[in-house]
């Protein structure tokens, strides 16, 4: 780090070796050290596709993404703030969603609004409505959390950024509780929470506010699906 910020000849070739790698050098934290972040070329990335095989999951653990960075960054000066660590949990995570799914679909109904699928785009809904169709959870004949439960999605997008040193899992409080790091804050503020909402867009879903936002007075429009972006994946170099 100490050569990094006083040799930008050292700068420039460690910035060099990493786009050969098709990385970009995000950050150097005093904490975090050397970040690194994906592009969309690496071989190092992981697409939603890949971490959710399904179609109609992946618009719900996109949300689940946002709903977390949310709970965990209350405020914008949060962002900044090294000493900041936030702890969330699956409950609170999905209780956040379900109540801003709630109010809209309560909206939608009192202007007694269309909530059918676009004509000719059967897999599109809107996603607060997908949303509240699922359980929150629930026993399969194996006594498990069947995939298809809010709280297996919630759960698999906290393995995610446990897998990657986001978060770390402070106990099963709550269907689980996790607390924050530096490196997941730094990702967010730089890059994550651009490119999931670009994803959101792109299935179709316009974004979460926070849980302490008032909430929109329109339901979310819903445009055309495409591709598929990128979820966090940034990681100190090692």
């Amino acid at each position: 780090m100490r050569r990094f910020d006083t040799e930008p000849d050292f700068a420039q070739l460690v910035r060099k070796v990493a786009q050969g790698f098709d990385l970009t050098v995000q950050e150097v934290h005093p904490q975090a050290g050397l970040v690194l972040a994906t592009t969309t070329e690496t071989d190092f990335a992981v697409s939603v596709t890949d971490l959710v095989p399904n179609a109609e999951n992946r618009p719900l653990y996109l949300l689940a993404h946002l709903a977390i960075a949310s709970r965990a960054f209350p405020r914008p000066e949060d962002l900044d703030d090294d000493e900041h660590v936030a702890r969330v949990s699956v409950q609170k995570v999905d209780e956040d969603v379900r109540a801003y799914a709630t109010v809209l679909e309560r909206r939608a109904a009192a202007a007694d609004e269309d909530t059918d699928p676009p004509a000719g785009s059967p897999g599109l809904e809107g996603l607060w409505r997908a949303y509240l169709r699922r359980n929150p959870t629930g026993r399969t004949d194996k006594d498990r959390t069947p995939r298809s439960a809010t709280y297996a999605l919630v759960k698999r997008a906290f393995t995610h950024l446990e897998q990657r040193g986001f978060v770390r899992a402070t106990s099963d409080e709550e269907g689980g509780t996790y607390a924050t790091n530096v490196l997941y804050r730094l990702h967010i503020r730089a890059q994550a929470a651009r490119e999931m909402l670009q994803e959101l867009a792109a299935l179709g879903v316009a974004a979460l506010p926070h849980h302490d936002a008032p909430l929109p007075s329109e339901t979310p429009e819903q445009p055309e699906a495409t591709g598929h972006g990128m979820l966090p994946d940034s990681a100190p170099a090692t």
